[in-house]
């Protein structure tokens, strides 16, 4: 959300009550009764809300003006930092005034810590309490991360909090469900915020320390964990994103820097050359020469693939540039890959 502020909604917000701007915001943020993530969203001018009303409510999906996210930040912050001091006295008043702050500024790090406070103050209260509250966050955060704000998606902030949260579901042994991670944060994020690195190295840190690990009272935390079909989720959706090089190189990583994560290391050959092949017959019949797509390419073929996809690579790039001939890009995406990969490969035994 863009903080510069054009006459009409400085007009809005000097004529607007705040304190009922904040009320209706929190009210919003955490009314909902159901578990599915809230899809925020900032109206245009073009779609006025009524006299009086401030947000837009409808299921699971809230809407609102940008003076009202203006005029409830004015209000959070002033509670934010009066109880603050005295946190343990008005927990839930700090929470929803830092969520209020987030929803305007999501690299506003008082209002993330202030928030990490309030679960720390459940850490002396009996587990399901504090189980409770860290589900609670999780779908705060993860609506924060969704939704239709551009700077959330992609919030450093946002991020490591949620981050946090994991540790701290971790060390009590909270059951984590990693492929619905994925399908309902991680890849939505990605959808909306393109190239988003941030929700990509998440889910890297996830892989390498959640997945493998197990908590304080011995459980492991992703319980059921299938690597495999976690695999060709991420693949399927590259295929469907082949410029976003975010994407690509997680799952570059899955293939090649870490596959005893997702995998045991077992057939590793043979699953990189499953998703060469899968990904050169895309590549030839859609005419790809975007570079995001070759340079995984030349570092998967490079890494050591079958002898069969080694020679439909090369023989790929001589398709494509027949295909390409005039085009001057293509044809430099195309032979720096070929020579990129010829300069590195590793020498790996193929079947």
């Amino acid at each position: 959300m863009s903080r510069a502020l054009d006459k009409d909604t400085t007009a809005t917000i000097k004529s607007g009550n705040l304190q009922v701007a904040y009320d209706d915001l929190v009210k919003a943020l955490f009314s909902s009764t159901t578990s599915e993530l809230l899809e925020i969203e900032i109206l245009g001018k073009s779609h006025a809300l009524p006299a009086g009303s401030n947000v837009l409510v409808d299921g699971n999906g809230i809407a609102f003006p940008k003076s009202t996210v203006l005029q409830g930040f004015i209000v959070a912050r002033q509670i934010l930092f009066k109880y603050l001091p005295n946190l343990q006295e008005r927990p839930q008043e700090v929470r929803n005034a830092a969520a209020v702050v987030l929803l305007m500024d999501p690299e506003h790090i008082t209002a993330a810590n202030a928030r990490k406070r309030v679960i720390e103050l459940y850490r002396l209260r009996p587990v399901e309490e504090l189980r409770a509250e860290l589900m609670r966050e999780l779908w705060w955060v993860d609506s924060m991360l969704t939704a239709r704000l551009y700077r959330h998606t992609k919030s450093p902030t946002l991020w490591g909090h949620r981050r946090w949260v994991l540790q701290v579901c971790q060390s009590v042994g909270m059951p984590y469900d990693m492929q619905r991670d994925l399908t309902t944060v991680i890849l939505v994020a990605a959808e909306r915020h393109a190239r988003n690195y941030y929700a990509w190295l998440h889910l890297r840190w996830v892989v390498l320390n959640l997945q493998s690990k197990t908590s304080d009272s011995g459980g492991g935390i992703a319980e059921g964990f299938d690597g495999s079909k976690l695999l060709s989720t991420v693949k399927t959706w590259c295929l469907r994103h082949q410029d976003d090089t975010a994407g690509f190189s997680f799952l570059l990583f899955c293939l090649v820097e870490h596959p005893e994560a997702l995998t045991g290391g077992e057939s590793s050959i043979e699953n990189k050359s499953s998703i060469c092949k899968a990904l050169l017959d895309l590549a030839v019949s859609f005419k790809w020469t975007n570079e995001s797509v070759w340079a995984f390419l030349r570092a998967l073929v490079a890494s050591g693939v079958t002898e069969e996809q080694r020679i439909a690579f090369f023989e790929s790039i001589k398709v494509l540039a027949e295909a390409r001939f005039g085009n001057a890009k293509a044809q430099s995406t195309l032979q720096a890959a070929r020579d990129w990969c010829l300069a590195n490969e590793m020498g790996v035994t193929r079947g």
